[in-house]
């Protein structure tokens, strides 16, 4: 979840109405509240659109990490991950199965990151024995 916290000024009212339209129709959700003392603005979704670079101003508080559109900015959640969809040969698929089983005790992410970063160091060593060949 993103959010964004801005005091309750005038001004800020009539921003947080512009990212309010610009959000409302969104399949994230959008929820715009204010703190129980109605000091600040908050406005809540899975991802939010700010449709105008001057709308982000210095004094809101931002949880969420800023992305730069053509004409805006979208706030992502920093702690989603993104889904890659690999097809592996049957021959890979047997060898990170194989693997899987001598670290049980890792994560999915754990072996692919160790096998990905193993089948570089190998690509190096063929490019280097390639290279001294070609010498």
């Amino acid at each position: 979840m993103v959010s964004i916290e801005i005091k309750n000024t005038n001004n800020n009212i009539l921003i947080a109405r512009k990212i309010r339209d610009a959000n409302k129709d969104s399949a994230d959700g959008f929820n715009l509240k204010f703190t129980e003392d109605n000091s600040m603005i908050v406005m809540e979704g899975e991802k939010l659109t700010i449709p105008d670079k001057a709308l982000l101003t210095g004094e809101m508080k931002v949880n969420g990490m800023i992305k730069p559109l053509s004409d805006g900015f979208e706030i992502l959640d920093e702690e989603k991950g993104k889904t890659v969809n690999l097809h592996l040969d049957a021959e890979l698929v047997k060898e990170i199965n194989v693997i899987r089983s001598y670290v049980k005790s890792k994560t999915q992410h754990d072996v692919l990151l160790e096998l990905f970063k193993k089948g570089l160091e190998q690509y190096k060593k063929e490019k280097d024995t390639e290279q001294k060949r070609s010498d």
